[in-house]
């Protein structure tokens, strides 16, 4: 469902922005340079309204609005999947307590990236189908001991519960082994 709200946000968003560009360059005319068929004036009895001398400014700036909605549209409706501060639980003193996840993310991928198995390790918070995810993403070695890379991860994240709020936090590691290194360049 949700990507079929996505679709049809983005398909009414580009409508907008297509309409609102077509009646400005109507006004203009440029609309006819783009296509030649376009009709010069509507054969429909609107002398009342486009007799007036305002007429071409009132569409030009109706053209405007309806491009500026449909970017608005469209921008408002891109997805975010950044996440900001956590609130952490609140103690006996009154206030709020909040915590960036940012540095505390990283520096759990550089203690990881200390492993001897581990090549690199990097390690982000994000926002993934409304729930709040660190996803830790790790490259090993081909002969690197995977449980032992599992057990490591899992240790990361056991200190990272200890320092972000763990009741709406969820975890993804992502483990990209290298490939073994080819026997060499073939000559002929």
């Amino acid at each position: 469902m949700l990507a079929v709200d996505r679709v049809l946000l983005l398909l009414l968003g580009l409508v907008l922005v297509v309409v609102g560009v077509a009646a400005v360059g109507w006004q203009v005319g440029f609309l006819a340079d783009v296509w030649p068929s376009a009709p010069r004036r509507l054969a429909v009895d609107t002398g009342s309204v486009t007799g007036e001398s305002g007429y071409p400014l009132l569409l030009a700036l109706v053209g405007v609005v309806l491009v500026v909605l449909g970017l608005w549209w469209l921008l408002a409706h891109l997805p975010r999947r950044s996440v900001g501060p956590l609130r952490l639980p609140g103690g006996d003193r009154p206030g709020r307590l909040v915590v960036d996840p940012g540095p505390a993310v990283a520096t759990a991928a550089g203690v990881l990236a200390e492993d001897r198995d581990v090549r690199s390790a990097r390690g982000a918070v994000l926002r993934d189908r409304g729930e709040t995810v660190v996803r830790l993403r790790t490259t090993v070695e081909p002969g690197a001991d995977l449980p032992g890379v599992v057990a490591a991860c899992d240790r990361v994240l056991a200190d990272l519960a200890h320092v972000l709020p763990t009741e709406r936090l969820r975890s993804r590691v992502e483990i990209s082994v290298l490939r073994e290194p080819t026997s060499g360049p073939r000559v002929q």
